[in-house]
């Protein structure tokens, strides 16, 4: 049994459990519709009065900017960190559910008797998690970003298709989504109830809401060195989650305390 082998398994199990499916497919396309139309209506109001009716204070680096310009600017900023949170929040509850959920339902014992590795089992567990929602994401952005070539001023639209979102949708965000994923497995590996194993597992969230406000807020520099170091930092925390994982996930052990 390979990688793909689990992949493979883990896959048909999600598409015949459809409600975990059309979690995984509707959150980024409702996310898309949703800040689409904030566009379209935001262009209504712009075309009725000619300004925004907003009181609010701009962050220092949308100086220099039209009033149009710097409020769509700063609500892209915010719509890349909701299009960073899907691949990270989404595969969590399948993570945490999928070593409790296979000794449940007594498919974990024939898993473990075979000669697969232990990282190979759980690579491939992670894998199988994280790919549906990072391509649900990838595919969201993609009409996002048409949609929004028809809504947003050429300078907002440079913020879409800018090095940094590209890079982010491309690379951060699968790297999110294996780590969240890894997050849950070990959550997983050492509890006994699943419930308890995803409301753990969704504790991970919390410092990346942190960090994504900061960048919304221009505490955190938003550069492409930054989201670099962010690529870099997210790899190997990646490469240390798994490796925990693995020594976490002792298979006897496992066996003999969930019977």
């Amino acid at each position: 049994m390979s990688v793909r082998t689990i992949i493979d398994k883990e896959w048909e199990e999600i598409v015949k459990n459809r409600s975990v499916f059309w979690s995984l497919v509707l959150l980024p396309s409702i996310l898309t519709i949703i800040f689409l139309g904030l566009f379209f209506f935001m262009n209504i109001e712009l075309g009725r009065t000619g300004t925004l009716n907003t009181n609010d204070p701009l962050p220092a680096y949308l100086a220099g900017y039209s009033q149009a310009d710097a409020v769509q600017i700063m609500m892209l900023n915010q719509f890349l960190i909701y299009f960073l949170m899907a691949p990270l929040a989404l595969p969590i509850y399948i993570a945490a559910y999928s070593i409790i959920g296979e000794k449940q339902t007594r498919s974990l014992e024939p898993l473990l008797a075979t000669p697969i590795q232990t990282w190979e089992l759980l690579l491939g567990k992670a894998a199988a998690a994280a790919i549906p929602p990072v391509v649900a994401t990838w595919t969201a952005y993609l009409l996002f970003a048409i949609g929004a070539r028809f809504l947003v001023s050429d300078v907002a639209f440079e913020v879409i298709v800018s090095p940094i979102w590209l890079l982010a949708m491309i690379a951060l965000s699968p790297l999110f989504g294996v780590l969240s994923v890894l997050v849950g497995v070990i959550a997983s590996s050492r509890m006994n109830d699943p419930r308890a194993a995803q409301q753990w597992s969704a504790l991970f969230i919390i410092p990346v809401v942190a960090i994504g406000l900061g960048l919304m807020l221009g505490l955190i520099a938003a550069s492409l060195w930054t989201l670099l170091l962010g690529v870099l930092v997210t790899l190997l925390l990646d490469a240390g989650a798994l490796y925990m994982a693995v020594r976490l996930f002792q298979r006897e052990v496992i066996l003999t305390r969930w019977k």
